[in-house]
């Protein structure tokens, strides 16, 4: 098996894992959370906000949980227009309100997919 063939595995695999765990995260989390709709308090952007590609931006949002205000203590991804005072829904621990979840079907759907090709160019290559 030649270089190419070894790093495609490797990709394969670490893919493949990636999306397996956020998998099995977000079947066991999901019935211990539930949703409810919320406000960007605070924004944070690894990059300078003038860079729009490959950049994102990272709120803290306020919602309310049977009638008490919460500030989450992590940040969740929001799209790169939301401004503070945006509404955004957000999944919250139910056990832990000020925990925030963000399960995402579409980064276990791209782990996947990046896993299959590698593995499909392994195999046809």
């Amino acid at each position: 098996m030649n270089h190419e063939k070894m790093f495609l595995c490797v990709i394969a695999a670490l893919s493949l894992a990636f999306a397996i765990y956020n998998g099995i995260s977000m079947a066991c989390m999901y019935h211990r959370s539930a949703c409810t709709k919320g406000t960007v308090v605070t924004l944070m952007s690894p990059g300078p906000e003038r860079v729009k590609r490959c950049n994102s931006k990272w709120a803290q949002v306020s919602y309310k949980v049977d009638g008490r205000t919460y500030t989450s203590r992590n940040r969740v991804q929001v799209p790169m227009w939301a401004q503070v005072g945006t509404p955004v829904t957000v999944r919250y621990d139910i056990k832990q309100p000020e925990n925030l979840y963000h399960f995402s079907a579409l980064r276990i759907l791209a782990g996947t997919i990046i896993a299959l090709v590698c593995i499909a160019a392994v195999i046809f290559w």
